[in-house]
Order: structure tokens, then sequence, then C-alpha cells
């Protein structure tokens, strides 16, 4: 028998100031379902990673750094569709999974995803950075 085990899943402060406030005046009512499985599916994220909606976009020893897709709770859009996102850091080691961003296509300031997403790793989680030159 297999029994897997379940990953911490962190929000660090810059998450919660930045864009779950956001996220939570938007979609008021259908928020708190959708943050309860988006932290359901992060601490699965050994398996969750193996699906179409999420994928590693940096990848060092037993870290990465993942993008995943999810779609507010209630709502008919698909996690595609939708354009809402999160950036997660994963430590395979300690079985934490910290989100870095969670945000939707209005958050992005420029035209590239992958520019804006850098840059707000570097600024705003320089400690995670570092250990993916890359960044």
């Amino acid at each position: 028998m297999c029994i897997n085990e379940l990953f911490s899943v962190i929000d660090s402060d810059y998450v919660g100031t930045h864009f779950i406030k956001y996220f939570k005046k938007k979609y008021k009512g259908s928020w708190i379902e959708t943050i309860d499985t988006i932290k359901n599916m992060l601490s699965r994220i050994d398996t969750f990673i193996l699906t179409s909606k999420a994928e590693k976009i940096h990848i060092c020893d037993t870290w990465y750094i993942a993008k995943c897709r999810f779609k507010i709770a209630w709502s008919n859009e698909s996690p595609q569709s939708s354009w809402n996102r999160i950036i997660i850091y994963v430590d395979e080691v300690t079985k934490n999974t910290h989100i870095l961003l969670l945000y939707g296509k209005t958050h992005i300031k420029w035209n590239n995803e992958t520019v804006w997403r850098q840059n707000e790793i570097k600024n705003n989680h320089p400690e995670i950075a570092w250990l993916f030159s890359g960044l």
C-alpha cells in the first residue's frame, strides 16, 4: 500500500497583501471555496504536477518553481480560459509548497508574462530567486 504525504502549503505575505486581497474583494462568496480548492490541490502537488494544469518552469535539484492554472469556484470558465495563475516554489525534501504569486490577466503590467513573473519573484522573493540563477 502506498501513502502519499501531503505537502504543507505556505502563503507569502506578498501574496496575501497584493493578490488574495484583490480576489477576495472581486469574488466575495466563491473565493473561500476557491482558495480551499487551491490549497487542497497544492498539498498534493506531487500528483497535481502530472496534469495539464501545472508545469515546472524552473528546476534545481530537489526544488522547482511551477506555474499552475486555476478557476474560480462555481464559474463556467476552464482553468485555461480563466487566465488565473499561481506560481509556486516546491521543496520536495521538506514537503513544502510556497505560493509566490497568484494572479489574473489584469495583474500583468507588461505584455510579457514571463518577464513580469520573473521580476516579481526577484523583487519580492529574493531568497528563492537566488536558488535559481536563471531568474
